[in-house]
């Protein structure tokens, strides 16, 4: 049987980068077996994905948290009681198209867990309209709990039973959703943007500016230099000044601590809104903070061993540039994911048992650490990463098939549901 229609939630092109290349994975390897389908992406970015992708069997709807809220949950609440009635009820374009569809698939990166209260209701209202149409949900694999606070467990509890699947994203998450509701409909799979290929993308943006830049990381390479490419977070910035710590100055450390041998460094986005001042998924803002601080610290001569994208780039683009270098140092988890599928060693300066739990699979969690930290404990795992950037490398060969496998379980899980 052909021709299904997929309603996906959590995954966009423009803004955060993991969540085009979680989208770009899943429609690709979803046509393998069934060209015919046909997708309905309720984004937090409607207008701007509709500019970038012109597809006739991809529609762009509104996933903006106020649209889930205040249009589907009351509208597939109307229509609940009509629906065991067996009669549908006029209801408004987005909700009807949800109804309509044979799935709901979740591509949510974190979901359900503590210390996230007001994405925590999100990741209800993403979810609980479907269900009241009776559409099933498959959480597709991400990392969710831990479960401790009240309002996240009572939450998880009533509505995780309730999805069709679920796949968990590592053994944390897997055992977090063991201990909370069992077995029955979860099955761990490693991040669907592991099977990511360049082909998958959709989109073109700012292709000449990166095809110079990646001229450049060549010659650099060609004339013996070693290329570091780093990938900061806006969300860990933030976070940072909360806590009144000081993000760019730990990456100015990393810097001035190989600032005496031929290393140069690329300093790059994997969430863009060029254009837009608001610091959500545009790691553009956090590449802008920390070169005026570099601008401010480093010599002149120091300061142009540096490159820094600050323009939109696409999933594609991001991982043809990482993929030059000869490590990675990330703070955002899709970046991380980048580099591990690329087999380019990788540390994460960042937060949350997501990136240990997937750096565990290739036996890497002790390159994951805390920006809380210390500067002089990053600085001690960064100078130990320099030096074992060979043998990290081997490592990563010698898993990255085992994770890509695992990884497509949700897909061939995924064929048998659909029956494809």
């Amino acid at each position: 049987m052909t021709g299904h229609k997929f309603a996906l939630m959590g995954g966009s092109v423009w803004g955060n980068r993991g969540a085009e290349a979680m989208l770009m994975t899943v429609i690709a390897k979803i046509r393998e077996v069934d060209p015919e389908a046909v997708f309905n992406v309720y984004t937090i970015y409607p207008q701007k994905d509709k500019l970038l992708i012109q597809d006739p069997k991809i529609r762009f709807l509104s996933g903006e948290p106020l649209s889930v809220a205040l249009v589907h949950f009351p509208f597939a609440l109307l229509a609940a009681p009509f629906r065991l009635l067996k009669i549908k009820i006029p209801l408004p374009k987005p909700v009807k198209i949800l109804r309509d569809s044979d799935y709901l698939l979740d591509l949510g990166g974190i979901t359900f867990s503590d210390g996230r209260v007001m994405q925590l209701f999100y990741n209800v209202f993403t979810i609980w309209p479907a269900m009241l149409l009776g559409v099933p949900v498959i959480k597709l694999s991400q990392a969710m709990g831990p479960f401790n606070t009240t309002l996240n467990r009572k939450l998880a509890t009533h509505f995780l039973p309730k999805c069709h699947k679920i796949f968990t994203r590592g053994s944390m998450t897997d055992s977090y959703t063991n201990q909370l509701m069992g077995t029955n409909n979860t099955e761990q799979a490693a991040d669907i943007a592991f099977l990511y290929e360049p082909e998958y993308s959709l989109s073109q943006e700012n292709e000449g500016q990166i095809e110079e830049l990646k001229s450049k990381i060549k010659a650099w390479k060609q004339a013996g230099e070693k290329v570091i490419s780093v990938v900061p977070s806006s969300l860990v910035l933030k976070r940072s000044v909360k806590q009144g710590g000081d993000y760019p100055g730990k990456l100015l450390n990393l810097f001035l601590s190989t600032k005496d041998e031929s290393v140069r460094y690329v300093f790059l986005p994997n969430g863009t809104r060029e254009g837009s001042d608001k610091l959500m998924n545009n790691d553009i803002i956090a590449i802008n903070v920390i070169q005026e601080k570099f601008k401010q610290e480093l010599d002149q001569d120091s300061f142009e061993k540096i490159e820094w994208v600050n323009y939109d780039i696409n999933t594609r683009g991001v991982r043809q540039i990482i993929g030059l270098t000869d490590g990675l140092v990330a703070s955002r988890f899709h970046a991380m994911v980048a580099g591990l599928s690329l087999c380019v060693p990788t540390m994460v300066i960042g937060w949350s048992h997501k990136y240990r739990e997937t750096l565990a699979d290739f036996g890497m969690q002790s390159y994951a650490i805390d920006f809380k930290n210390t500067d002089l404990k990053i600085l001690a795992t960064y100078r130990k990463f320099l030096y074992n950037l060979s043998e990290i490398k081997s490592q990563l060969d010698n898993n990255i098939l085992r994770v890509k496998a695992s990884s497509n379980r949700q897909f061939e899980n995924l064929r048998q549901i659909i029956g494809g």
